[in-house]
């Protein structure tokens, strides 16, 4: 258990107002509770000041730093809270959220690090001070380094490589003090300990984890499931197939796959999910049933679909077949026009089943509910985006300041290059942010040939379509309006899937397909894909 030290023994005090730990919280109690970014910065600053006045007992320092770390955490929590209420990729005021935390936690950082090389001697032979205090500092300093990598991946900034070398540097302290698998309650509001080694694999795994393709709230949600299941992880010193991926201790760069040419160096660490992944699956086991988006509920902050989203994200990249870029990108020069959600999408792709849009009308206008416009009408104007690169499945674009106030990962839309007369349909898959003024996103084509229908409920199998429409209240049919999203080859293919707003979807229900004087049913099947407005669902042809 970490012993903090406490009050101020002999010896001359330092040149600083914060002298003892009373002093600093007497200071501390004015910060502006009510605004959590100014009372940040002030926290930096007064952790930058302690770190760098001399004539502090090791200990003293150590205690006052921890009292300004706890200070600041619970500002932090409110600015990356309300970053996460309203975040947006051009907003001046969601990066500078961001920035004020990563300025606290990078503080924090050179602060523990300074503290335990300067005034313990971790990095030389003559270490002094309790192994406790020693290792409690050790893991707060790689919690906070762990967390600059976090807040970069909230608004897609990339993580600078300089915070991969510090938490290696903290780590080789830990291994030379052969204090890397001693445990430590660093935290007392936490009630597990930790290790150094589970320090370092938090943001590794995290990292591997492959947070540009998710959504802030969903980079929020992995976190905490990384630090849930990390006492799973393992790191080793050689080469294995269950530890796949690299850091080179002494070279501060990203973690790797090193595939069939793993480095052979000393200070070359390997590492992998361990047992993580049978723990994700366990998870799945108890929440996936065939959750969608849209059930959140009041007061709950993370719901079902968030849940189980995330836990099939890092499932996917932490395993055997992790996912990595097949086709080449060649330079674009274009323009590229962009309209997003479902609504839209579904007036500019090719329509079919529009000769009956009176009998159509007259059902949902007979229920109180109208349709937001006509066949083929179109109420807003396309964002215009540079382009970037292409593939055969996917662009690269530009997202221009004063657009894209709609973006995140998991949006569907439609894309029309400007060369093009027909729309695709599309999701965004990456951004990067790392741009001091320009953000490039990457959207995965789901397909070139769309085509919106009209789809008559009908019932489930082996029900009576007029037993299934008079146990929703009414004698009449409900109607859906999807997007077919047609692969290169025969529309009827089983490679079809469908796009729907989540509400109107209900596995293995039965439909009437409108196309025109030729009428055929399908068969709804598995959700392949979601996102906060739409669901892409299997389907068959009966």
């Amino acid at each position: 258990m970490l012993k903090w030290l406490k009050g101020l023994g002999g010896g001359e005090r330092p040149d600083h107002p914060m002298y003892s730990v009373r002093e600093a919280e007497k200071l501390l109690a004015d910060l502006p509770e009510s605004n959590p970014g100014k009372a940040l910065e002030e926290v930096a600053t007064w952790i930058e000041s302690v770190s760098q006045t001399p004539g502090y007992r090791p200990e003293l320092r150590a205690e006052v730093l921890r009292v300004l770390e706890d200070t600041g955490l619970r500002f932090e929590e409110s600015l990356l809270s309300q970053y996460l209420s309203a975040a947006r990729i051009h907003d001046h005021r969601s990066r500078d959220r961001c920035q004020k935390a990563f300025a606290f936690r990078n503080a924090l950082s050179e602060a523990y690090l300074a503290c335990l090389v300067g005034d313990f001697g971790t990095e030389g032979e003559a270490r002094t001070g309790d192994p406790d205090l020693v290792l409690g500092l050790l893991c707060r300093g790689m919690r906070s380094t762990a967390m600059q990598e976090k807040i970069r991946h909230l608004n897609y900034m990339g993580v600078d490589n300089q915070v991969w070398g510090r938490l290696y540097r903290y780590y080789r302290m830990a291994e030379n003090a052969k204090l890397a698998t001693r445990g430590a309650k660093a935290y007392r509001a936490e009630q597990n300990p930790t290790t150094t080694q589970q320090e370092l694999l938090r943001p590794l795994m995290l990292e591997i984890g492959g947070m540009e393709s998710v959504a802030p709230e969903h980079v929020e949600l992995a976190s905490r499931l990384v630090s849930r299941i990390s006492d799973a992880f393992e790191v080793v010193d050689r080469a294995s197939p269950g530890h796949p991926f690299c850091i080179d201790l002494a070279q501060p760069a990203a973690p790797f796959q090193y595939g069939d040419a793993p480095p052979a160096k000393p200070t070359a660490r390997f590492f992998g999910p361990g047992k993580g992944i049978e723990r994700l699956q366990e998870l799945l086991d108890r929440e996936d049933a065939n959750a969608l988006p849209g059930d959140r509920k009041d007061g709950q902050e993370f719901s079902r679909w968030d849940l189980v989203r995330v836990l099939k994200h890092l499932k996917l990249y932490w395993g055997p077949d992790r996912p990595f870029r097949l086709n080449k990108r060649t330079r674009a020069q274009g323009k590229a026009y962009i309209l997003h959600s479902l609504d839209a999408i579904r007036r500019v792709v090719v329509q079919v089943g529009t000769d009956q849009m009176s009998a159509i009308e007259s059902t949902f206008e007979e229920r109180g509910r109208k349709l937001a416009l006509e066949a083929e009408q179109l109420d807003v104007a396309p964002e215009v985006w540079p382009e970037k690169d292409v593939s055969e499945n996917g662009i690269g674009v530009e997202v221009p300041l004063k657009q894209g106030d709609w973006v995140k990962i998991g949006r569907l839309c439609a894309v029309k290059r400007a060369d093009a007369d027909y729309w695709w349909v599309g999701v965004l898959r990456r951004l990067d942010a790392r741009g001091t003024s320009t953000v490039v996103a990457g959207i995965e084509i789901l397909s070139k040939n769309p085509s919106s229908m009209w789809l008559k409920l009908v019932g489930k199998e082996g029900q009576l379509a007029s037993t299934w429409a008079s146990s929703t209240g009414s004698h009449k049919y409900d109607y859906v309006n999807a997007v077919l999203l047609e692969g290169e080859g025969d529309a009827a293919t089983a490679g079809s899937k469908l796009a729907i707003d989540p509400k109107e979807y209900v596995p293995e229900m039965m439909c009437e397909a409108l196309m025109g004087e030729k009428t055929r049913l399908i068969k709804l099947g598995a959700q392949r894909d979601s996102g906060d407005d739409f669901v892409i669902v299997g389907f068959a042809w009966m």
